[in-house]
């Protein structure tokens, strides 16, 4: 279902509009009484009569942490390399959720309600389990994870990542 389509069953909720009232306004703007098939632009167009009558889309919410946009990254770039099964937001909440269960007991529902301190916790914490997946497929794969820069110890985060990157992805 396109966004425009959702929104405008948003619309139809929000306004309160029983099936006549829902396609009698479809017709009047588009000229059909079903929103199947319907073009983005004149779903669109529905849905800037809605607004002429009241309806107010809410906004998504913005987060409060400039690291939410880092974790974000990070979990899709886990995505694309199979080391999670999903990038939807209800998998990234999960784990944010369970993540920060011990510092208020219940977790923080959202991605975008993080607090600095708990955005940079999780994203560590995401970083950490990201660099354990990346290690474990270089060696299954044969390879060795490289040293940092000074020799004394493995590769850090982004070192490993552009290495993996470099070498190891598809």
């Amino acid at each position: 279902m396109s966004n425009a389509l959702k929104l405008v069953q948003i619309g139809k909720r929000d306004l309160q509009l029983d099936d006549d009232m829902y396609r009698n306004l479809l017709e009047q703007v588009t000229g059909q009484r079903s929103a199947k098939g319907l073009s983005d632009s004149q779903l669109n167009d529905v849905v800037a009569l809605m607004k002429k009558r009241g309806f107010k889309p809410k906004k998504k919410p913005v987060a409060r942490a400039a690291e939410v946009a880092k974790i974000r990254a990070i979990w899709l770039t886990m995505f694309d390399q199979d080391f999670v099964r999903s990038k939807t937001d209800v998998s990234i909440n999960t784990y944010v959720k369970r993540m920060t269960k011990t510092s208020n007991g219940q977790g923080v529902e959202r991605i975008e309600w993080l607090k600095p301190a708990q955005a940079a916790m999780v994203l560590e914490a995401l970083k950490k389990w990201h660099y354990r997946c990346m290690a474990d497929a270089i060696i299954a794969k044969g390879g060795k994870v490289p040293a940092n820069d000074k020799l004394t110890g493995p590769a850090g985060y982004d070192k490993l990542a552009a290495y993996y990157n470099e070498h190891f992805s598809t």
